[in-house]
Order: structure tokens, then C-alpha cells, then sequence
């Protein structure tokens, strides 16, 4: 006997119509059950389609790499990371002294950048009334230049020019008062507001004279003098004699890898020349099969008579930079010396007042302990350099898995290192999910379990409002607002205690990890609301029963109970962090190195995925190296997804 179907299945199609014995209900049914894999197979669309582009970015690099060793630009950078070092002690022994200056200078230090900025500010909204005037002052010049001026012609352009004189220096007068210290173009010049009234007056007057006043004149000369009297201080003078030893062995370093530069360039050319020559040959014969003119036919085949068809003779070509070695090691022990003798010049980081200039010195300690080894370490590898070593896959595997340079449309050489990538997304992702964790784990707890209904009408709409802000408003307020008030309230000494702080510039990890704090707090709220949701309800019962408050049940009984659900939650907020696009390419400062502090710039990989994917041609090697950050960041999220998905699956189960 025929079974019957249910009548009670929501999925039984009856007796209705049907398309190739498929009915309404199993149509819904069909669809419906049929996401997962639409998924399954978006997502294996996806990752072939990263593997495709990415396959072979490996086999590339390692050529290029061995192109970059046989040409000898390899022996080159080592030379010249030493150089980078030195200037960069140079560079950090004059900023300490410069800041050191602004510190003990005061208000006094920025008001000829005030008066600057203002000024031209003022010349933007009086454009129209200088021109007159200097339109009727040349006038009335040529008049009394000439040799029979008119009386009533004299008269009358005096007349003109006093009258376009007063109207200059009122429109001026007015556009000066309207500006204030809020005004300036960079919100750290602001200066003490006794000089504020000057500063406008002597701008009215310079604008009249074109003449320098006594106003600037005298800030000039104190300023002169003031900053005499700090370069007169014992440490500083120490400082400027170590800048000196610093900066002394810089010359002859930078002529040493100048020379050796040159030669490694041609031997590049000659090389990419011979790796190229094959395919320009083919497109040279392909162009000969199809060209017509005689003449032009004739030129086509010179051409490629002239393609390099022999490989060049590397150790040939290398010879000037193995026999470089003696020059190199007499800069190198010159800049030893010079710099041990600098380094007992450093002063004391206590000697200091600004605290940007202690982080330089400290930064030049930190080099002292370093620098010795690196130059001993390029000096070796330089040494037993050999052009015709071959360059293994695997080291540049690890070249870019662990690399700390990325440096792409290089005339030199395109590294490839996304260490200093990861380092920052990583970053800017903990930082903001440290500051989102308390705001929206909080948030969910009070608005689940604490706040009245009034309340809750209130709160979580607005929270869950913030999803709706575009990522790229947020940036842009970072950039203009939010950078600025950071940076400004950073010099302020209450808040010197923070790591980091005063912070230089606006665009910081610090910045970064603020605005995507407040971007993942919705998703971070929503989810953990679910997992409150989720705890029965028989265990609050319970602990009130027994006298518990409304506070102990919630931090004793329902976090415990949900705390794999609220995990979860943090690190799908953090995979939503570790995935945005926009706040982190506008906002963090897209310096490609490795941070050393939160309020640091730094780049990030979907950064600089969306910085250079528009301007790189399809199967380069650049091409590959960004593919490959993609595949990268993909397994990072999917990962951090996946671990997020197991831990709900046995919060779901014990639940």
C-alpha cells in the first residue's frame, strides 16, 4: 500500500501545478535550502580566482630577485642600508635639537609661522582691493616718474591711491580681526594670545609696505637670541659636535654607493635586455610577417640583428664592484670611528625638557646598540657576496612572508615584504577592539539586563545607527576633526604620561583604531545581545530566588554562561576590523615600516590593496604580490571566522 505524503508538511506540493514535476512548495524549499551551496561555491569562486592571480607570483619574484643578485644591485643595498643608518642619526640628532629649541622657546617659537598663515589667508580674501591698489600706486609711480607730469593728472591719481590705500587696509583690517588661532592651517602653531593683536597690526602694515615691520624684526632678533642662548647650554652644544660626527662620514659614503650604483644600473640594463630578448625578437619577426614597406622591413630586421642574443658575462660586468671592497671598508671603519666618538658626545635623555626630542635621543640609544652589528653584518654578506649564487624559491617565500619593505614601480628594484603590512592591520585592529570591547560588551549587558524599556528604546537604536554611517564619512572625520584634536590635546603635560604622546602628526594608528572602534560596536553589540538572549531564563530566576542582585546575576550567573558567545562576538567584530578599507588607506598615514608606537602612521593590507591595484597591469609580478596579500588577508578573516563559528556552535550546544 502507496504511502501518503503529510498534509501537515510545510514542503508538500498536494496536487498543485508543477514545471518538470516540481511543485510551488519544493520550488521554496529547493531555494531556500539551496544557500549553503551557493555559498560553498562563491567561496571556492573566490579563493580560485585569489589562487589564480597569485600562483605564480612566487616563480616570478624568485627571478627577479636572481636578476637583482646578478646585476649586483644586491651588493648595492647592503651598501646602502648602512648609508640609511647614518643619515638616519643625523636626521634624529638634528630634530632632537630642533624641538628641544621649540620646547624652551615657547609661544615665542611659532608666531612668524602664525603671522605667515595668516597673512596669507588675509591676501586670499583682499585679492580684488591689491590689485587696485597696486594698479593705482603704478599709476601715480609712473606719473611722477615722467618728465612733465600733469597737475590735475597728479593730483588726481594721489587722490586715487589714497582712496584705494584706506579701502586695503580696511577690507585687511577686517579679514585679519575675523582670524583667530582656530584658523590656522596647522592647529600646534598657536601661540600665546599677547601676541594675537600684533600679529594682525603688523600683517595690515606689511600688506600697506611690503616692508618687513619692527614687529617681525624684534620677534627675529629675541627669537635669534633666545635660541643662542639654548644652543649655548653645554648638552646641546654636545649634541651639535655628535650631529657633526654623524654627518661627517655621510659624503664619502654616499659618493662610495653613487659609484658603485652607476655600475650595477648598466648591468641591470644589459640583463633585462637579454631576459626581454626573446619576446621582443618574436614581436619584431611578428611585425616583419605583416609590414609591407621595403624600408620599414629593412629597419625591422636591423633591429633585431641588434637584440642581445648571448647572455651577458656577469662576472665581467661585476668586476668594478668586487674590486669596490677596499674603498668600502676604509668608509666603513671611518664611519665606525666617527660615530663611536658621536655616540660619547649624545647627551643624557634627562638633559631634555621636550619630550619629542628625549623620544629622538632614545630612538639614537636604541641605534647605538645596533648599528655596530649591522655594519659589521653587511660587511660580511657584502664580502662573501657571489652574483652567481642562485636565489632558492624558498627565500623568497620567506623574503615575503617576513619582509620588512614593500616598495613597488621602482626604478631600482620592487621588494615585496608584507611583514610591516600585517603589522599594521594587526595594529589598528587590537586597538580597536580593546576600545570597542567595554563600550559594546557593556553596552549589551546594561541594555539587555539592566536598563528600563525606556532606556532600551533609546540606546540600542542609536547604536545600531552607527552601522549606517559610511566608512568613508568616518575617514574623511578622521582626516579633518578627529586627528587634529588628538594631535593638538596630545601636547597638553597632563598627557604626557601616555606612550606615544605628544604625537607629530594627524595621521596615526592611534586615529585609525579610534574610528574603527566606533565602526565594529554595532556588530560587537548586536551579537552579544544574542548571546545574552540565549541564556535561559531559568538561571536568572534562579539566582534572584536566592537573593543574588540584578548585578551579581549578570557577572556571576549570565556572563559566565554566554562568555563563548560574547568571545565569538569580539572576534567577528575583529575580522570586520581587520577586513575595512577606507578609514585605514585615509587615515592611518600609509608609511610602509613597521610601528613602534600607537600614534605612528603606518599602511595597512587592504590599504595598500586599494591604494595600487588600479595601477598595476594584469600578470605583472605587482600584480601577483597584491593577489597575494588579498589571498593573505582572506585566510586571516576566514580563519578568524571559522575559530568564531566553532565557538558559537559549542556555546549553541551547552546552551
Amino acid at each position: 500500500m502507496k504511502k501518503k505524503k503529510p498534509k501537515n508538511n510545510p514542503f508538500y506540493s498536494g496536487s498543485g501545478f508543477r514545471i518538470l514535476g516540481i511543485g510551488k512548495q519544493e520550488a521554496i524549499k529547493y531555494f531556500f535550502g539551496g544557500n549553503a551551496t551557493v555559498a560553498i561555491i562563491v567561496m571556492a569562486l573566490i579563493i580560485g580566482f585569489l589562487i589564480y592571480h597569485s600562483a605564480n607570483f612566487f616563480p616570478q619574484y624568485r627571478s627577479s630577485l636572481e636578476l637583482y643578485r646578478k646585476s649586483g644591485q644586491e651588493f648595492v643595498d647592503y651598501a646602502d642600508e648602512q648609508l640609511t643608518a647614518q643619515k638616519e642619526l643625523k636626521s634624529l640628532s638634528t630634530q632632537a635639537r630642533a624641538y628641544e629649541i621649540k620646547e624652551r622657546l615657547g609661544a615665542l617659537y611659532d608666531v612668524a609661522s602664525v603671522h605667515s598663515d595668516f597673512k596669507a589667508q588675509v591676501l586670499a580674501e583682499i585679492s580684488s582691493e591689491r590689485k587696485n591698489y597696486k594698479r593705482v600706486k603704478s599709476r601715480l609711480d609712473n606719473l611722477k616718474s615722467s618728465e612733465s607730469p600733469s597737475a590735475d593728472d597728479l593730483e588726481e591719481a594721489e587722490d586715487d591711491y589714497q582712496t584705494a590705500r584706506e579701502s586695503l587696509r580696511d577690507a585687511a583690517q577686517i579679514a585679519v580681526n575675523n582670524l583667530d588661532y582656530s584658523d590656522l592651517s596647522d592647529s600646534l602653531w598657536a601661540t600665546d594670545n599677547k601676541y594675537l593683536d600684533q600679529i594682525r597690526n603688523s600683517i595690515v602694515e606689511n600688506l600697506l609696505t611690503g616692508e618687513k615691520t619692527n614687529f617681525l624684526k624684534e620677534i627675529e632678533t629675541e627669537e635669534k637670541k633666545m635660541t643662542e642662548q639654548v644652543d649655548s647650554l653645554e648638552f646641546i652644544q654636545n649634541l651639535v659636535q655628535a650631529n657633526q660626527k654623524f654627518s661627517q662620514p655621510i659624503p664619502a659614503f654616499e659618493r662610495y654607493v653613487s659609484s658603485i650604483s652607476k655600475v650595477a644600473s648598466q648591468n641591470k640594463a644589459q640583463a633585462v635586455n637579454f631576459v626581454t630578448a626573446k619576446a621582443r625578437k618574436e614581436a619584431l619577426e611578428a611585425k616583419l610577417a605583416i609590414s609591407s614597406n621595403e624600408e620599414e622591413k629593412e629597419r625591422t630586421r636591423l633591429e633585431i640583428k641588434r637584440i642581445l642574443g648571448t647572455e651577458p658575462d656577469y662576472a665581467k660586468l661585476n668586476e668594478p664592484i668586487y674590486s669596490s671592497l677596499d674603498d668600502y671598508r676604509k668608509v666603513a671603519e671611518d664611519a665606525m670611528g666617527n660615530n663611536k666618538e658621536a655616540f660619547a658626545l649624545v647627551p643624557d635623555v634627562d638633559e631634555f625638557q621636550s619630550k619629542i626630542a628625549r623620544r629622538k635621543i632614545d630612538h639614537i640609544s636604541e641605534i647605538e646598540e645596533t648599528i655596530d652589528d649591522l655594519i659589521t653584518t653587511k660587511r660580511e654578506q657584502m664580502e662573501s657576496w657571489d652574483h652567481s649564487v642562485a636565489y632558492p624559491i624558498t627565500q623568497a617565500i620567506t623574503g615575503f612572508f617576513f619582509g620588512t619593505k614593500w616598495i613597488t614601480n621602482s626604478s631600482w628594484q620592487d621588494i615585496y615584504g608584507i611583514l610591516p603590512l600585517l603589522t599594521g592591520s594587526v595594529a589598528v585592529a587590537i586597538i580597536a577592539v580593546l576600545i570597542a570591547i567595554p563600550f559594546s560588551v557593556g553596552g549589551a549587558i546594561y541594555v539587555n539586563r539592566l536598563a528600563t524599556p525606556a532606556e532600551q528604546h533609546i540606546i540600542k537604536p542609536f547604536i545600531e545607527f552607527i552601522g549606517a554611517i559610511p566608512s568613508i564619512v568616518l575617514a574623511f572625520f578622521g582626516v579633518v576633526g578627529l586627528g587634529t584634536i588628538i594631535q593638538e590635546y596630545s601636547q597638553s603635560p597632563w598627557l604626557s604620561w601616555i606612550p606615544g604622546f605628544p604625537v607629530e602628526g594627524r595621521l596615526t594608528i592611534l586615529n585609525a583604531g579610534l574610528l574603527l572602534a566606533l565602526m565594529s560596536v554595532p556588530t560587537i553589540f548586536t551579537l552579544c545581545e544574542d548571546a545574552l538572549n540565549n541564556v535561559p531564563k531559568a538561571y536568572k530566576e534562579a539566582s534572584l530566588a536566592l537573593g543574588a542582585t540584578k548585578l551579581q546575576t549578570v557577572t556571576k550567573v549570565i556572563l559566565p554562561s554566554c562568555a563563548s558567545g560574547i568571545i565569538a562576538a569580539v572576534l567577528l567584530g575583529f575580522g570586520r576590523i581587520i577586513g575595512e578599507t577606507m578609514v585605514v588607506l585615509l587615515v592611518m598615514g600609509g608609511r610602509i615600516a613597521i610601528p613602534k608606537s600607537v600614534t605612528d602612521p603606518a599602511h595597512s593590507m587592504t590599504g595598500i590593496l586599494a591604494q595600487e591595484i588600479g595601477e598595476v597591469d594584469e600578470g605583472s609580478l605587482h600584480w601577483g604580490a597584491l593577489f597575494m596579500v588579498g589571498l593573505v588577508l582572506f585566510v586571516i578573516a576566514l580563519t578568524l571566522n571559522y575559530i568564531s563559528q566553532r565557538i558559537l556552535k559549542k556555546f549553541t550546544q551547552h546552551g
